[in-house]
């Protein structure tokens, strides 16, 4: 079973503050669902465990541990509570994460987040026919904007725009991203 420690792995890059990081753990690529129905949760996991096998990785749902965990950590900040917690390793022994799904701080909308991974070769694949996969299930499937640091803004710091989200510009400065960065929402 999956570490808590991974989970908070997953969290920390969606700090605000460039934090180091392996190249393998970098941020390539990220996308929101909704999860209306159980049957779009159970679509999302069934998903994910036909892919994995397809390419040689494993699925591990710590959904329900997590849930325990929260009820009984009330001092948890509300970035680190939600419904699901789901990774896609490469390796027998959980080291190279490739997918992380959460919905942490957003529930009801996972974040598929894809990493570099220790094969990038292998990892891009797995990560296409992934996006490919949702776009068909989910049609409405939204872009997140990866950090030139190789994280995630905070889902308060989002705004829908045409192509996906976009960071708002009253947070540019605590990304450090200049006003003319593509990574913000339009004036």
């Amino acid at each position: 079973m999956v570490p808590f420690a991974a989970i908070f792995a997953s969290a920390a890059l969606l700090a605000c503050a460039p934090v180091p990081q392996p190249d393998s753990f970098r941020l390539v690529a990220a996308v929101e669902i909704p999860l209306r129905t159980p049957a779009d949760r159970s679509d999302l996991i069934a998903m994910l465990r036909r892919h994995a096998a397809a390419d040689g990785l494993h699925v591990d749902d710590v959904s329900a541990e997590w849930q325990d965990h929260q009820r009984n950590a009330p001092e948890l900040p509300d970035f680190a509570r939600g419904t699901l917690y789901v990774g896609v390793w490469r390796g027998a022994e959980d080291d190279d994460l490739e997918v992380s799904v959460d919905d942490s701080g957003h529930p009801g909308r996972a974040w598929i987040i894809f990493s570099r991974g220790k094969q990038p070769v292998l990892a891009t694949r797995t990560r296409e026919s992934l996006l490919s996969a949702i776009g068909r299930r989910w049609p409405g499937a939204r872009r997140l904007p990866v950090l030139p640091t190789g994280g995630l803004p905070l889902a308060d710091d989002l705004r829908l725009s045409p192509d996906g989200y976009r960071i708002a510009r009253s947070a540019a400065s605590g990304y450090e991203l200049p006003a003319t960065s593509p990574l913000l929402a339009p004036r």
